[in-house]
């Protein structure tokens, strides 16, 4: 049984109770007894003192509904080749000090890496590990000096579709002088 207490402490939930209800098409009561308790229900009362709330309607928020015409399935869809093709990390001229051992490469793509695509990374214009299918990668054990850095897009069968800019990084070791 909800008493007044219990409604001044918890009214979101006697709301959200008395919607629920509503849209399950059923009445509230309010009661009121002798005492001045106030209870709620959707169960009708005997006596007439109860009173049916009229609880304020519910916003209905319409679906949009997918056209069937003019529909294209993914499978459909003709890759029409990526708009941007950026690397965004290392940033150029940039500075991988001696307590870094692996910089991480990142490759910003629009659209996104097509199912088949796979990305190259570059160290100083020769491979640097197998294609991936994923846009960052980590490259590590890189020599004290200045590498460049870049990346290709490439399908399964190894044919370029995409290229980046390089980018420098200066790569500061600690050596031993004699």
């Amino acid at each position: 049984m909800i008493t007044l207490l219990s409604i001044k402490k918890f009214p979101l939930t006697i709301l959200l109770i008395g919607a629920c209800a509503c849209q399950a098409g059923a009445e509230i009561y309010k009661i009121v007894d002798q005492a001045g308790r106030v209870t709620y229900t959707d169960t009708p009362p005997a006596e007439e003192t109860a009173d049916p709330l009229r609880l304020p309607a519910i916003n209905q928020i319409p679906v949009a509904k997918p056209s069937e015409t003019g529909a294209v399935s993914a499978e459909e869809t003709v890759f029409s080749g990526y708009s941007v093709v950026n690397l965004v990390a290392p940033v150029d001229g940039s500075l991988v000090r001696y307590d870094q051992q692996n910089i991480v490469v990142q490759l910003a793509l629009t659209p996104e890496l097509q199912a088949g695509h796979f990305v190259q990374f570059y160290l100083d214009g020769a491979t640097y590990d197998l294609p991936v299918a994923a846009t960052s990668y980590a490259i590590g054990s890189l020599e004290r000096g200045t590498h460049s850095v870049s990346a290709r897009v490439v399908t399964a069968e190894g044919q370029t579709v995409a290229n980046s800019q390089s980018v420098r990084v200066h790569v500061q070791r600690h050596f031993k002088r004699n």
